[in-house]
Formats: C-alpha cells, sequence, structure tokens
C-alpha cells in the first residue's frame, strides 16, 4: 500500500520517537545495572591494581604512574599496590648494557619510582613478557628482573613468586589483630600463570610438569580453605573472563581488515586461540575455577588485557569476581559490556577498598585520577549477575 508523503513522513516521526525513547529505556537499565553506592566511611585497608606498565614512561613518567603515586602516598601504609605482570615491555629486562637493556630499566624505573618513597606494601608479579615472551631464555630474564626490582627497591621480597617457580604465595596484607575495627584478615595469593603456559626451562618442585600443575592447584585450594573465615584477593596475570582480544572480542572493523580473512580471524581466535588467549589455556582456567570454587566473594586480579574490566560470575554456587587492570601503558580494544559488568577503554588502575563491616567498594580510576565507576560488593556476597 502506497502513503501519502505526509503520512509516511509521519509515521517516520513516530519511528524516531519510539527509537529515542528504547534508546532512554536502555539507558536507564544500564545505570542500573551499574548502579553505585556510596559508602562515607572510611576504608581500613585499600589495594591498588595496575598491570602491563612495561612501555610507560620514564622521563617524563607516564601520568597515571604520577596520579597512582600520589594516591598511594595519600592512602599511606594501609594500603597496597600489586603490579599484574608484563612490567618490562617486549621481552623482558636483557642482559649487558645494550640500547635495549636501557630502554628496558627505564620502563622498569618509571614503574620503581612509583613506590620507592610509599611506605605500604609493593608486590610485582611475572607477565608474559617478562618470560621473554615465551621465548627460551624466559627464565633467565625472569630472574634477572626480580634481581632488578628488589635491588632498587630494597624493602625485601617484592617480586613473587620467587625465582621463576609459579606459587602460589600466601601473604597477609591485613590482620585483624592489628586493625581493631576487622574481625577478619585480609589474605592476597599470589601466582605466576606464565610460568603454566612457558613452552621452555622452567624450575620444578616436582617430578614433572604435571605433578607440578597437580600440586599448584592443591596448594592454591588449601590456602584458599585456611583462609575460610578472611577475605581473599587472588592475584595473576592472565585473566579467566575478558571482554578484551585474549577473550576473543574484536571491534568490528576487523571483520572486514581484510574481508572475508578478518572474520576467519576473529573465529579462530574464539574457538582455538593463542596460547596467550583465554581459550588457548582453557586448562589453566578450568583448574583455577575448580581451585576456587568453594570461597563466596574472591576477588581474582589480573593484567594481559590493556583495558579495566569487573566481570561478576557464578563458580559453583558462589559469587565471585573477575576484576582486569592491565592498561598502565597501552590500552587497546575492550568490547561494551551490560548485565552489571563494567568495561574502560583507557589507562587507569583499579582499587579495591575493605570496610569493617566487610563491604568492599572497587573503584575504577582513570589516569588523572577520577573514579569513572564505583561497584559495592556486599558482605553477603549476594549474586548481582552471571558473567562467564
Amino acid at each position: 500500500m502506497n502513503y501519502p508523503h505526509s503520512q509516511r513522513f509521519s509515521t517516520y516521526c513516530w519511528l524516531l520517537v519510539l527509537l529515542a525513547f528504547a534508546g532512554c529505556a536502555s539507558s536507564t537499565i544500564n545505570r542500573q545495572d551499574h548502579s553505585t553506592d556510596e559508602k562515607t566511611a572510611e576504608p581500613v585497608y585499600s589495594v591498588y591494581l595496575i598491570g602491563d606498565g612495561g612501555a610507560a614512561s620514564h622521563d617524563p613518567q607516564e601520568p597515571v604512574l604520577k596520579t597512582l603515586n600520589r594516591q598511594l602516598l595519600h592512602s599511606g601504609k594501609h594500603s597496597a599496590v600489586i603490579f599484574l605482570g608484563d612490567n618490562v615491555y617486549p621481552n623482558g629486562l636483557p642482559p649487558g648494557k645494550t640500547q635495549s637493556r636501557e630502554q628496558a630499566e627505564n620502563h622498569l624505573l618509571a614503574q620503581l619510582k612509583t613506590v620507592e618513597d610509599y611506605p605500604g606494601r609493593v608486590v610485582f608479579i611475572p607477565g608474559n613478557h617478562d618470560w621473554g615472551s615465551s621465548g627460551s631464555n624466559g627464565l633467565k630474564r625472569i630472574r634477572r628482573e626480580e634481581q632488578f626490582i628488589e635491588s632498587y627497591l630494597d624493602r625485601g621480597n617484592t617480586f613473587l613468586p620467587n625465582s621463576g617457580y609459579p606459587g602460589p604465595v600466601l601473604l597477609s596484607l591485613a590482620n585483624h589483630r592489628d586493625y581493631p575495627t576487622l574481625t577478619y584478615d585480609i589474605q592476597l595469593i599470589v601466582l605466576d600463570t606464565q610460568w603454566w603456559l612457558h613452552p621452555h626451562e622452567k624450575p620444578l618442585r616436582a617430578e614433572s610438569e604435571e605433578e607440578q600443575k597437580k600440586n599448584i592447584v592443591t596448594d592454591l585450594e588449601r590456602m584458599i580453605d585456611q583462609s575460610a573465615g578472611d577475605e581473599v584477593l587472588l592475584a595473576g596475570h592472565h585473566p579467566l573472563f575478558s571482554y578484551g582480544r585474549h577473550g576473543g572480542k574484536f571491534p568490528i572493523s576487523t571483520h572486514f581488515l581484510p574481508p572475508v580473512l578478518g572474520s576467519i580471524y576473529i573465529a579462530y581466535r574464539n574457538l582455538w586461540g593463542y596460547p596467550q588467549d583465554i581459550t588457548g589455556y582453557d586448562d589453566l582456567k578450568k583448574d583455577l575455577l575448580k581451585s576456587m570454587e568453594g570461597k563466596p566473594g574472591l576477588i581474582y586480579a589480573s593484567g594481559h588485557e590493556h583495558s579495566l574490566q569487573y566481570i561478576p560470575f557464578t563458580n559453583g554456587s558462589h559469587q565471585q569476581y573477575q576484576l582486569v587492570s592491565g592498561s598502565a601503558s597501552e590500552p587497546t580494544f575492550v568490547k561494551e559490556c551490560s548485565r552489571g559488568c563494567f568495561t574502560y577503554h583507557g589507562k587507569g588502575f583499579i582499587v579495591i577498598h575493605y570496610f569493617s563491616d566487610r563491604t568492599k567498594r572497587v573503584e575504577f580510576r582513570n589516569q588523572k585520577g577520577k573514579i569513572i565507576k564505583t561497584r559495592i560488593l556486599k558482605a553477603n556476597n549476594t549474586v548481582e549477575t552471571s558473567n562467564k
């Protein structure tokens, strides 16, 4: 049927109105999914998460690191900062006096100067680039980096796990005996997830690599079990869930670069993946999730993806949380998400504030320190959403 021109125009206008209304309704739903609860009490303890600073500028200092330095000095000794791996691009810390060595040192110094006057706890963990990008000299490079960081800071064991071993390593960040308002401890468990993926020489405390992996799972389960009454933060370089490239998410333009082949490339990354993609280390993901299964409210923090992400998920019958904080120097694409999760494409870092009533406030801050999103994790660890 042919409509008169005026009637077609009227129909078109109504469609625009309906679409605009639908857009507003959708925005309202997203605001509810990402709703924030204001908490005015002072936190008892705070943990700062930042990763993938391997290309950070030393002189002048990377703006996000300068901002982080101010935040850390403000928080003082009742806080900790965790550098989540890939501390040196592209291939870890090389030997000798070469231009590549000087450049690598400068990237490390940008991060080390951020914490040299900070009185709180400092932890560096390794990533795949620190292991020489999975090269045959990876073990030498990771041990060289450990020695450089700990020698520069001169404050004890700040690079974990030690000497290229996989961990897990359990640290008590805040003990209730030292904090009168706390009725629980805050426990940090550190893993070297690249050890699991590294294809060349790596240290063992078992007769075989497979036996060592079983021991890692057993040790991790034991540490989580013995922290049953505490808050547990697990830190490793590789995420278990992600809306970035390692999670198989790409911008639409990738499908057309080149046409057809771009789509095949994306399908490959989703179905099989590179060794550094989540689909490429599915065994590691399954084993870690199994180890974490019995702990409600556990937070797993990682880098690897160059973005900020918050992904709540259900593991067994418990609510747990994936945090990705890997945009210290080179932010890359991350897909927008809904249903209670949050993603941010830009430089920044994440802060977890712990309160005496066992509530946790997770803040996402950009490179200027502005809070761009807040999530409140309630003490009862109720399920907010599930994103696997």
